[in-house]
């Protein structure tokens, strides 16, 4: 059985997805939109193509090839204060 639920552009989806999927029965929760479903970060963190970009950037590490960034330049990119 599926429930289908229309959403206003800056709906709380990552509230709601939370709260949907607490409720008893409720197997899978799934965000479409424009007839395309979002990915959850299960289903990427399984895939073929996200291991070998895990996989690309241990070498990369291993290699040398990185920058090192800031404290700063970090915090101001995640706003932490």
């Amino acid at each position: 059985m599926e429930i289908r639920i229309s959403l206003e552009k800056y709906a709380d989806v990552a509230l709601l997805k939370k709260f949907l999927t607490q409720i008893k029965g409720v197997k899978k929760v799934s965000v479409i939109q424009d007839g395309e479903t979002e990915s959850s970060w299960e289903e990427i963190e399984n895939s073929e193509y996200f291991q070998k970009i895990i996989d690309q950037s241990e070498k990369d590490f291993e290699e040398g090839k990185y920058i090192e960034h800031s404290k700063e330049l970090l915090k101001s990119i995640f706003n932490k204060k």
